[in-house]
C-alpha cells in the first residue's frame, strides 16, 4: 500500500472508532475497544524494533509499566496525570536506551533471553519497593472529570484518547516505512554486516528504534494507569504482558502498518472477549480458541493476517489485468 492508502485506511478506521466512541455507551464494549487500541499501540512500539529491525524483545511490558507507574506516582504525589505522559516517555527512552546499548551486542536468541532477564529483574524490583506498593501495587487518587485530570465518566472519551496515541503510532509507522532509518533498519534485519560494510550504524539505528519504541509504549501505559487507576506488577510489568504484546505484533504481521492492528483486533475479540463470555464457564476454552488461531496462522502464513491482505490485494490485481476490457 502507498502512503496515501494508509492515510486513507487510517482516517476511515479514526472517523469510524470516534463515533462508536461519542454515539455508543455500552462501557463493556467500549473497553474492549480501549484496550484493543491500547495492544495496537503497544504492538506497533513492539514492531518497530523486533518487526523492521528484527530483535525480537521479550520485556517490552518494562516500558509499559515505565509510563503506568508514572502516571500513579504523579496522581498520586502531584495530582497532574499530563506531566506523567513526558516523564514516563522519557523514563522509558532512557531506560531502553540504557538496555538497548549492552544488548545489541547479541545477536538472535540471545538478545531475546537478555530482555526477559531484565524486564524479570525490574518487576523482582518493583515487587519489593514500598514506595511503588510493592506487590500489591497502589490505586490512584479519583479526581473530578475533566480532560485536565484525564480522567471521565463516559468510556467513550478514554477510546478518543487512545484512538489520537494510535494515529500517532500509525502515522510513525509509515513515517518509518519510507525513512531513511526505515531503510536501515530493513537492511540491518537481513544481514548487519553488509549494512554496516555500506556504512549504516547499526548500533546507534536499532538504539534510535528501540528508544522511541520505548516512549510510545509507555504512553500506552500512562493511558492504561488513568482508565483503570490500578498500577501493580502483576498488570504492568509480568512476563504474560510481554508475550501478549509480541503474539499482537506476529499475529498480525511483522513489519507492516497494520499488522499491530490486526492482531491486536483478534487479541481483544478471542482473548479479552471470549474470556469474558467464556471465562466463567468455559473452562479455558477461549484460550484454546486463541492459541490454536496462533499455531494456523504461524504454520500456514508466517507473515502474518497482514500477509494474507497482501496475498489477496495481488490476487484481486492480478485478476483485474488479465480481465480483457
Amino acid at each position: 500500500m502507498t502512503p496515501r492508502s494508509h492515510g486513507l485506511a487510517l482516517g476511515i478506521v479514526v472517523v469510524a472508532l470516534a463515533a462508536l466512541a461519542l454515539g455508543y455507551h455500552n462501557a463493556f464494549v467500549l473497553n474492549l475497544v480501549f484496550v484493543g487500541l491500547i495492544y495496537a499501540v503497544l504492538g506497533q512500539s513492539w514492531n518497530w524494533i523486533s518487526g523492521y529491525a528484527g530483535q525480537i524483545s521479550f520485556g517490552h511490558a518494562l516500558f509499559f509499566g515505565c509510563g503506568a507507574y508514572a502516571s500513579a506516582l504523579f496522581g498520586v504525589h502531584h495530582g497532574s496525570p499530563w506531566l506523567a505522559l513526558p516523564a514516563g516517555a522519557l523514563v522509558a527512552a532512557a531506560l531502553a536506551l540504557a538496555v538497548g546499548f549492552p544488548c545489541f551486542g547479541l545477536r538472535g536468541h540471545y538478545f531475546s533471553i537478555a530482555t526477559i532477564a531484565v524486564a524479570a529483574i525490574a518487576e523482582i524490583a518493583v515487587n519489593n519497593i514500598g514506595a511503588l506498593g510493592k506487590a500489591n501495587g497502589f490505586e490512584m487518587p479519583i479526581l473530578a472529570p475533566s480532560l485536565a485530570s484525564l480522567q471521565f465518566d463516559d468510556k467513550g472519551q478514554y477510546v478518543l484518547m487512545a484512538l489520537v496515541l494510535f494515529a500517532i503510532a500509525q502515522i510513525g509507522t509509515i513515517t518509518l516505512e519510507r525513512s531513511r532509518l526505515g531503510y536501515y533498519l530493513r537492511a540491518i534485519r537481513a544481514n548487519q554486516e553488509a549494512a554496516a560494510s555500506v556504512g549504516v550504524d547499526a548500533r546507534a539505528a536499532k538504539l534510535a528504534t528501540f528508544a522511541a519504541g520505548a516512549a510510545l509504549a509507555a504512553l500506552a501505559g500512562s493511558l492504561y494507569a488513568q482508565q483503570t487507576l490500578y498500577v501493580g506488577p502483576e498488570d504492568t510489568l509480568a512476563l504474560p504482558i510481554s508475550i501478549a504484546i509480541a503474539l499482537v505484533g506476529v499475529v498480525g504481521g511483522l513489519s507492516t502498518v497494520w499488522g499491530p492492528a490486526l492482531g491486536a483486533l483478534v487479541y481483544v475479540a478471542l482473548a479479552r472477549y471470549g474470556g469474558a463470555v467464556l471465562g466463567g464457564q468455559g473452562h479455558g476454552l477461549d484460550l484454546l480458541l486463541y492459541g490454536g488461531l496462533i499455531l494456523v496462522i504461524v504454520s500456514w502464513r508466517p507473515d502474518g493476517l497482514a500477509g494474507i491482505g497482501g496475498s489477496i490485494r495481488r490476487f484481486v490485481r492480478r485478476r483485474s489485468a488479465e480481465t480483457p476490457a
